[in-house]
């Protein structure tokens, strides 16, 4: 018959087998909720984990409850964090927020820490080695799916810019139809250019270009909300990507970015570039467009008749 031991063991492999099959942080944190307190359930335990392109550390799961008041620092201040390395409270001058940390490790350093038990009772020797394991098996999938998650960024990302690239464009308009068909909701488009680009070009040279690029991007980002796209679309364009409002919300947005980018003071090699401006034109879903790729179209059309009527303006598409 199987010893409590062997059975903790049985559970560390089915969770390593778990973690290998996420894809993403959200689906770890549901195998950890189910496995670690039946792994250690007879102690209590936190993992703690640096925020993704953060250094901001986070507990995000804890679990038991320490069988008497601990006496010890903050678990984000937890010795095993700064020296990279296992730690017991039993074995180090220094206060620990449990009777054993273990670090967590990706190629650039420690990510978080696995800390099990009360600081004020020795941790048994069974329970240091399943958490030495389980520390192991959470680095290398916190680690993968980080991995994956930057290459994925990579595939989607203008690199000059920083914004989504043509290709998630792409993808998100088809995700965000879908959605607003289902919920019965409007969605905008705003696709913005840079009026008289080549002769900048031209006149100061790539360099100056790209700079501006990259200031309108920011600029970009600065001005719309989290839940909306902005991408660039190629080249001196870019197409922003609203959801939810109505035409009139979609316009009002697109004279503030026209008002914010003439606004700016953009610099090159200590020498003002001068006033720039953009066209912009404007089109929403289901008022002008029912399909994600008529809706790029309509806003693009407005966007030249924006052009021929001056530049420097805001159009929206015909009915």
């Amino acid at each position: 018959m199987a010893g409590p031991h062997t059975h903790k063991l049985t559970l560390l492999s089915g969770m390593a087998m778990l973690l290998q099959s996420c894809s993403r942080e959200t689906e770890l944190y549901d195998v950890i909720y189910w496995y670690l307190p039946k792994i250690f359930s007879h102690v209590s335990g936190r993992i703690c984990l640096q925020e993704e392109n953060k250094h901001t550390v986070i507990p995000i799961f804890e679990w038991g409850k320490p069988s008497q008041p601990a006496v010890a620092p903050e678990p984000l201040k937890c010795e095993v964090l700064g020296k990279g390395l296992p730690v017991s409270a039993r074995k180090t001058s220094w206060a620990c927020c449990c009777a054993y940390g273990v670090p967590l490790k990706d190629k650039d350093g420690v990510i978080g820490a696995l800390c099990v038990g009360n600081p004020q009772f020795p941790l048994s020797e069974q329970y240091r080695k399943l958490a030495l394991i389980t520390a192991e098996y959470l680095s290398l999938s916190v680690s993968n799916i980080r991995l994956n998650h930057q290459l994925y960024e990579l595939t989607i990302r203008d690199p000059l810019t920083g914004l989504y690239n043509r290709r998630y464009m792409d993808e998100i308009l088809g995700k965000e139809f879908q959605r607003a068909r289902r919920a019965g909701s409007a969605l905008g488009g705003i696709m913005v250019d840079l009026d008289h680009f080549k002769i900048l070009n031209d006149t100061l040279g790539h360099d100056a270009g790209d700079q501006v690029l990259k200031t309108v991007a920011h600029t970009l980002i600065n001005a719309t909300r989290t839940q909306d796209a902005v991408c660039r679309f190629g080249g001196e364009e870019f197409f922003i990507l609203m959801t939810g409002g109505t035409i009139k919300d979609y316009q009002n947005r697109a004279e503030d970015l026209n008002a914010r980018i003439a606004a700016l003071d953009i610099h090159w090699q200590g020498v003002s570039i001068g006033p720039i401006t953009v066209s912009l034109g404007v089109a929403g879903f289901p008022v002008h467009a029912d399909t994600p790729e008529t809706l790029v179209h309509k806003a693009d059309q407005a966007l030249y008749r924006a052009k021929e009527q001056g530049r420097n303006q805001v159009v929206c598409a015909q009915l």
